[in-house]
């Protein structure tokens, strides 16, 4: 009887054909921070999610609802001479201020902008950062069902940070300490991602948790209250997304400047109107009543027992976000925490 043998991996051909889109990952909601050595801790760059693929020398960008955003961002060109060819990275546009930390109004102003000369411009004034946190396609491969240790492994061979090109360093078994380091320095908290999870991608997942210094939240706008007597705002009408449609989830009265508040005045203004919801709480004859479009990003403290918001802030639009992906999303109760060490936060190292 013959000895049974050793298991052997095999690397089996594979298609080398990149596929035109794949949709981002998506984590979910963790009640409070935490220690394990079972997971990665990132920084939560709350700045506009985006896949890139590398493919012949072309770069292709594009964001959370396949909208194409390559024409939008010219600095992430720099990825073609950079990283390998048929490869797909996953990351995060932002715009970052002098200490590498995320300007949410500066990124705005970004998104806002789409004709080339205005780009361009743009560009000058408010360059952009790609911070890459993972690999997808390395040459042609697929690493989707690869656990992340693995990918984060190569990508850090396959790419380094330069320019405007920042690779992440997370920091492993060390949650609390990471997430007090990151509200210290006013960010918006972390992400922690399981070393062995494969990338599930277009799914939201407790394989990957975030972690938030302050609730945030996309939400949908179904309706807004005018300021009396001029072209501006007093309120907007979120609301969240579920088997019924859409449901209001409160009435989101600061946050926004006055030239913020004039241009999605204008911006609502051009939608088109809805019927009000057959819910006497919302029986308010200021309030204009619109099909949802738009999506914009709250702050809260927490939800209330009759499922709505208490003390919201506007905290940006965001465009690339579809309506319909602003469902309530149930916390997850995190592994239970152990001691901690300290620190220090990693942010992208900007060129001089």
């Amino acid at each position: 009887m013959p000895a049974r043998s050793k298991t052997v991996e095999l690397d089996l051909p594979f298609e080398r054909t990149l596929p035109d889109r794949v949709r981002p990952m998506l984590p979910m909601p963790a009640a409070a921070p935490f220690d394990s050595p079972d997971y990665a801790f990132d920084v939560a760059w709350d700045g506009v999610r985006a896949l890139t693929s590398i493919d012949q020398g072309q770069v292709t960008l594009w964001g959370r609802g396949l909208a194409d955003l390559t024409g939008r961002y010219p600095e992430v060109q720099s990825l073609a001479a950079l990283a390998p060819g048929e490869t797909i990275v996953d990351g995060e546009l932002i715009v970052s201020d002098a200490e590498g930390r995320p300007d949410p109004a500066a990124l705005e102003q970004r998104q806002q902008t789409n004709r080339p000369e205005a780009v361009a411009r743009a560009a000058r004034a408010h360059p952009v950062t790609y911070v890459v946190h993972d690999l997808l396609y390395l040459r042609g491969r697929s690493l989707l069902k690869e656990p992340l240790v693995r990918r984060r492994l190569r990508l850090n061979e396959a790419l380094q940070s330069s320019g405007r090109i920042y690779v992440v360093e997370p920091v492993a078994d060390d949650g609390l300490a990471f997430f007090d380091a990151a509200r210290e320095k006013g960010l918006e908290g972390v992400v922690a991602k399981r070393f062995d999870s494969p990338y599930r991608a277009g799914q939201r997942h407790p394989d990957w948790l975030a972690i938030d210094a302050v609730r945030r939240q996309d939400f949908a706008v179904m309706g807004f209250i005018p300021e009396a007597g001029d072209h501006m705002l007093e309120a907007l009408i979120v609301a969240t997304y579920d088997s019924r449609g859409f449901q209001p989830a409160g009435r989101v009265g600061g946050g926004f400047d006055s030239a913020t508040s004039r241009r999605m005045r204008r911006m609502l203004d051009a939608l088109p109107t809805a019927a009000a919801p057959d819910d006497a709480r919302w029986a308010d004859d200021r309030i204009c009543w619109i099909k949802p479009e738009m999506v914009v990003g709250v702050k809260f403290s927490e939800w209330d027992h009759n499922g709505q918001l208490r003390f919201p802030i506007f905290s940006g639009l965001k465009p690339e976000v579809s309506a319909e992906e602003c469902v309530r999303t149930a916390m997850v109760e995190p592994p239970e925490p152990g001691r901690s060490r300290p620190t220090e936060i990693p942010l992208p190292r900007l060129p001089i």
